[in-house]
């Protein structure tokens, strides 16, 4: 009877695929007491310069020394730097390590442990999941000291606390058939109708572990309903009230002032619908919100529609041909989106301008630019490939490469665990999460993505071909 009970989900969910993922990434066998990086570039992240020619030192797992090149190298082991570039573990400001990328006509069940290793193979070294089966994610919490997890470290929320019948759920209805749809929705969204319901739901999810604390403020569709200031204020003032910090998911200025006003800590996705202006970003900037732009989720989504999404070579590594088959244009071509979400995905495609331009303008205001990239919670939004694009995006978008940088690495550490953090920035003292790149990212953004050496806590993750 269990096994017809599992099994019974399955059927009506028209059998979601499973696919053979690669193994990726492995811990080396038996990490080094001492290791340097000799003679490399480092951008530190503790500014916006790189210091040329320096000699990096890890004992422990920890970063003890920084200095010109030239260091006592005896009983170390020597990783080459010369012609690259050393920075801080990459830190993604928003994934879902209990979703899956695939597009609605080739669902794919969810696989925590590819995502986590996808994740970490691409430097992303920490995480914050902003919305997730909370047991899950609980579990899977415990499991980072084990060694099991090839993952980032990584700080959660739970389901997305949303307005009944609104964004997400108003989404996945028109995404997927049902009971896909419930089945989704109740993995990553709450649904409250009042401020008492979301004041419980900030209280549940805190029992359970919850290290922050996400909103829904968006209209997907174009129709669906928004979140109502009075249980958008309930909710943060809860959160705060419990030592947490509240994000929310907003898409216009009109709902990113809405969640500012409340006191909301950051904000997810930026204003990619509709305008922003100058005194909008003003105000954002006063309220001291962080702002986390997710270019690439509408980039893929738009790329997806027109037929044209292509996997980077990263991701071609990363996943395997059977789940990447389903994006190509050939197979994108015979399928049909339904006109609601169609209509919101033409008024992204009129709106690209203005989203990057909402990025630039943001930035000028003085509101910090963390790195996001949705990964593994938005189709196409493929773990760890997604994020290395974003960060060419936001320098598209006109923001300097060091500030890009600053926003995947220290930015996003100091938001997580305060002004003290101990990773996001190499400095002596802090945890050896560290990743070389094969040239200098200050002057081609592109060299983020040429990752040679991914290091998490003073261990070699090796490739595994």
């Amino acid at each position: 009877m269990r096994l017809l009970l599992l099994l019974f989900p399955a059927m009506l969910l028209g059998c979601p695929a499973s696919h053979r993922y690669p193994q990726l990434i492995r811990r080396e066998a038996s990490p080094a007491p001492v290791t340097i990086f000799r003679d490399v570039r480092v951008f530190t992240a503790t500014d916006t310069s790189s210091l040329e020619h320096q000699d990096v030192r890890v004992e422990n797992g920890r970063i003890v020394g920084l200095a010109p090149t030239g260091t006592d190298l005896t009983g170390a082991r020597v990783i080459e730097g010369a012609g690259k570039t050393l920075v801080p573990g990459y830190v993604d400001f928003h994934v879902h390590l209990t979703g899956s990328p695939a597009p609605p006509w080739a669902v794919a069940w969810p696989d925590e442990d590819h995502n986590g290793r996808a994740l970490l193979a691409s430097g992303i070294t920490s995480a914050m999941d902003v919305g997730g089966e909370l047991e899950k994610l609980k579990a899977l919490w415990k499991r980072q000291a084990e060694p099991s997890w090839l993952g980032p470290r990584f700080w959660y929320s739970g389901q997305i606390i949303s307005l009944k019948d609104g964004y997400p759920t108003s989404m996945v209805k028109i995404l997927y058939p049902w009971p896909a749809s419930a089945l989704a929705d109740q993995r990553f969204s709450g649904p409250v109708t009042n401020p008492l319901e979301a004041v419980a739901a900030v209280d549940w999810r805190m029992h359970n572990g919850a290290h922050h604390l996400k909103l829904a403020i968006a209209s997907v569709p174009l129709n669906a309903q928004t979140m109502p200031p009075d249980i958008v204020s309930a909710a943060v003032k809860r959160a705060h009230e419990k030592g947490a910090k509240a994000v929310a998911h907003v898409d216009t200025a009109v709902h990113a002032l809405r969640a500012a006003r409340a006191g909301i800590d950051a904000l997810m996705h930026g204003i990619h619908l509709g305008e922003l202006t100058v005194a909008d970003a003003q105000e954002l900037k006063a309220a001291g919100v962080v702002v986390s732009p997710t270019l690439v989720v509408f980039d893929r989504a738009e790329a997806l529609v027109q037929f044209r999404f292509a996997p980077t070579e990263m991701e071609k590594r990363l996943y395997p041909e059977s789940f990447l088959t389903p994006f190509s244009p050939d197979v994108a071509r015979t399928k049909t989106l339904d006109p609601q979400l169609m209509e919101w995905l033409g008024k992204l495609q009129a709106d690209r301008p203005k989203r990057l331009a909402a990025a630039k303008t943001l930035y000028d205001a003085g509101v910090p630019i963390l790195v996001g990239s949705d990964g593994a919670g938005s189709i196409g939004c493929l773990a760890g490939g997604a994020f290395l694009d974003e960060l060419r995006l936001l320098s598209e978008a006109g923001i300097p490469n060091a500030d890009v940088l600053r926003g995947a690495t220290v930015l996003p550490a100091r938001f997580i665990a305060g002004a003290n953090a101990d990773f996001g920035t190499i400095e002596p003292t802090k945890r050896a999460d560290l990743v070389l790149l094969d040239g200098d990212p200050l002057t081609d953004i592109t060299a983020t993505s040429r990752i040679v050496t991914v290091m998490q806590g003073g261990v070699v993750i090796e490739k595994v071909e």
